[in-house]
């Protein structure tokens, strides 16, 4: 795992609009008691998006209530202001500064381990203070098994599949992903949609070899099957992740496809 990179992707994090969800008329009193009491898998992006209708009312994120949450990022700085930490933390679709308290009767070493560069694991709860949405009660894990990057990111679409009923954000399903253009994740463009431009051929090409290459599809094998040069190819690539088409794999210049 020494070769896997910083988030480089995912920079369209977030739902669609349309893409369903739960309706402030709609949501039955036993679906916000579980949303309030579960933990929520999010993106940075959808915190940073997340909007609340009154004064200390919960936040929500295109029909998701966001009360606690978890994300996972990689820690970008740190400044140490003795009585607590204030870390910031990207995961690709974006960043966010979370203050952590140094608690002196603490036994394990934690704070010590959490360097620019470390992944980690953060739970709180999204508050509202001087128009900037926060992380209160932080708590911080750090992660040494990067399948936990990958798990994360996946429960962010099982649990909107849940809230929406959906099975996936699908471009022109209901008219609804085709549009809005802001989908976490998605999914391959129809036939139709394709135009052949050298974006969508990189798309192709990573899309076809992602199962073969389960570590990332190489800039170097993609620029050989399309006869590109890899400057190129990593410049489409850079667009194709803020996208949210194609995300980093666990090697130097590999990507996959969502």
């Amino acid at each position: 795992m020494s070769n896997y990179q910083p988030y480089d992707g995912y920079n369209a994090g977030g739902f669609n609009n349309n893409g369903g969800g739960f309706d402030s008329n709609t949501t039955s009193s036993q679906n916000r008691t579980q949303t309030v009491s579960t933990i929520t898998p999010v993106t940075l992006k959808m915190i940073k998006e997340a909007q609340t209708e009154v004064q200390d009312g919960s936040f929500f994120v295109h029909g998701i209530e966001l009360n606690f949450v978890s994300f996972v990022g990689v820690v970008r700085n740190i400044q140490d202001n003795t009585s607590n930490l204030l870390i910031q933390i990207e995961d690709g679709t974006g960043q966010i500064d979370v203050r952590k308290w140094v608690d002196e009767k603490a036994t394990d070493d934690i704070n010590s381990r959490l360097v620019p560069g470390v992944y980690v694991y953060v739970t709180g709860s999204v508050k509202g203070f001087g128009g900037k949405t926060n992380i209160n009660n932080s708590t911080f894990h750090i992660i040494e098994d990067y399948n936990q990057v990958i798990y994360h990111f996946l429960s962010v679409i099982d649990n909107y599949n849940n809230v929406t009923g959906k099975i996936g954000a699908v471009p022109g399903a209901a008219g609804a992903a085709s549009t809005s253009g802001n989908s976490l994740f998605d999914s391959k463009p129809a036939a139709s949609e394709q135009n052949n431009s050298v974006e969508d051929r990189i798309f192709e090409c990573i899309n076809e070899f992602t199962p073969s290459m389960p570590e990332g599809v190489p800039i170097p094998h993609i620029a050989q099957q399309l006869g590109l040069i890899e400057e190129d190819v990593h410049m489409h690539c850079q667009k194709l992740t803020e996208d949210a088409k194609i995300y980093v794999g666990y090697t130097d210049n590999g990507y996959l496809a969502v």
